[in-house]
């Protein structure tokens, strides 16, 4: 992810603290790839990288707090690809990608598995945290423009663009946000549950055709279309 570029309104000190944070991350997620969470150690993240200990803990207060970074980071991505491909002005069809470029994104089974895990042993939500422009670009060098999507997280992200949808006429008046919102992320979550459990691949298959069946089931203005071949 991290690039050499250069970021001329930025001090040195500045750039190497935002690279810093995003490798202390990219070594943790290669590590959660072929592990489970708990069997991470701390100190082999940091041999890989050669850093101390104590400059992962300065960064991330408690190993569950990278997962959360990585959360942030990742959505980002997704949303910026999500809109290179979706139409502007039209919401739903921007989730129908999003949704598409999250399995993408979760293409390694053991690392989406383990944040699931996680967040559900943990039983809260990733704790808050703001990215910099700084670290958007320097861990995304290639997304020409990311610095200017907010960091959210999905399910917050989904909720503003649902409403957006609904007050576009993309969705029926009556339409509750909280429900469609919690659909949504019992697609996500639930397909990626059972796809592992039948050995499957098709995640974006299952995505697209179970959101086809959410927008007509709430009578969706003409939403129910892939909007990436």
């Amino acid at each position: 992810m991290v690039s050499e570029m250069e970021v001329k309104e930025y001090s040195l000190r500045e750039k190497k603290h935002a690279k810093t944070k995003i490798v202390i991350m990219n070594a943790f997620m290669e590590r959660l790839k072929h592990n489970r969470f708990d069997g991470i150690s701390i100190k082999e993240v940091c041999k890989d990288i050669e850093v101390a200990e104590g400059t992962f803990f300065n960064y991330f207060p408690e190993k569950i707090d990278v997962i959360g970074y990585y959360l942030y980071l990742a959505t980002l991505k997704i949303i910026w690809e999500a809109q290179e491909d979706a139409p502007a002005g039209k919401y739903l069809p921007l989730i129908n990608s999003v949704f598409s470029h999250l399995s993408d994104e979760f293409n390694n089974n053991n690392a989406a598995y383990q944040i699931i895990s996680v967040l559900l042993v943990q039983s809260q939500r990733p704790r808050k945290m703001a990215i910099s422009d700084l670290e958007k670009r320097l861990a995304f060098p290639n997304c020409e423009g990311i610095e200017k999507i907010p960091s959210v997280i999905l399910d917050e992200w989904l909720k503003e663009q649902v409403i957006l949808g609904l007050n576009n006429g993309e969705l029926p008046p009556k339409t509750n946000v909280e429900d469609v919102v919690v659909s949504l992320m019992t697609i996500i979550i639930g397909t990626l549950l059972v796809v592992r459990f039948n050995n499957s691949n098709s995640r974006d298959y299952h995505y697209m055709r179970q959101l086809k069946a959410l927008w007509r089931e709430l009578g969706a203005n003409g939403n129910d279309k892939r909007v990436r071949g």
